[in-house]
């Protein structure tokens, strides 16, 4: 597994903080994007992605999280705009690089998504416990409404979800009507995440929810509203 660390984004949504990102062989089977719908398989980070996954940019792990614990106190940044939390080789997570980072994270204002299945109970234990060191927020990554109310029900993190492309900006619910705030970055023009940070907060009571975008947002949008995604 491979990291890369970019200390300032240049992607104008995400704002110029630091973002890593990870190497697709960190990416769970569990995720339904996983080698198909994902927006981050596409254009310029799609390609640096891809040199990351190849060893050609970027560190190993344990470089990584000391960079992360040099960042000054109350820094803001992002954990993968591509990949997922390290997992083992029984395509769990990786509870002893994940801890580290954790511990690296102690101080700043990080947060990051997973499609590691939460009702795996030993993924659930390590979401539990990153969450409640602080530091680095882990939003559990559900596929529709219904999910993010099943996860939402376990009380071990944040959760967020994905809506079709033309889902209306305001107004939207799970079925157990927790509402859902759209990404502001994707509903305001000047907004940017290092601005919002509703994602770093990990006790909201809402579910931030992604409008299917990039290359493939129309086929992922037909799954959603299919009920396949």
């Amino acid at each position: 597994m491979n990291v890369s660390l970019t200390m300032k984004s240049g992607n104008r949504k995400v704002g110029p903080i630091p973002v890593s990102t990870t190497s697709a062989d960190s990416c769970p089977d569990s995720c339904k994007q996983k080698g198909t719908d994902c927006y981050a398989r596409f254009g310029p980070l799609g390609m640096h992605w891809q040199k990351v996954t190849e060893g050609k940019r970027g560190d190993q792990w344990d470089l990584f999280c000391r960079a992360v614990e040099r960042f000054p106190d109350g820094q803001i940044w992002r954990h993968n705009q591509a990949g997922d939390l390290p997992q083992t080789a029984r395509g769990k997570i990786n509870s002893v690089k994940t801890r580290k980072l954790s511990k690296a994270s102690q101080g700043k204002r990080g947060w990051t998504y997973t499609h590691h299945s939460p009702l795996d109970p030993h993924n659930a234990n390590v979401i539990k416990e990153t969450n409640d060191r602080g530091g680095l927020t882990v939003n559990l990554s559900a596929d529709s409404k219904t999910d993010a109310d099943v996860y939402a029900a376990l009380g071990i993190g944040p959760v967020v979800c994905i809506l079709p492309a033309d889902a209306p900006a305001r107004g939207n619910k799970t079925p157990g009507g927790i509402p859902i705030v759209v990404c502001p970055a994707q509903t305001v023009d000047s907004m940017s995440c290092d601005q919002c940070r509703l994602c770093q907060k990990r006790d909201r009571k809402s579910v931030v929810g992604f409008l299917a975008h990039g290359t493939a947002s129309k086929r992922l949008s037909r799954k959603i509203q299919g009920g396949e995604a």
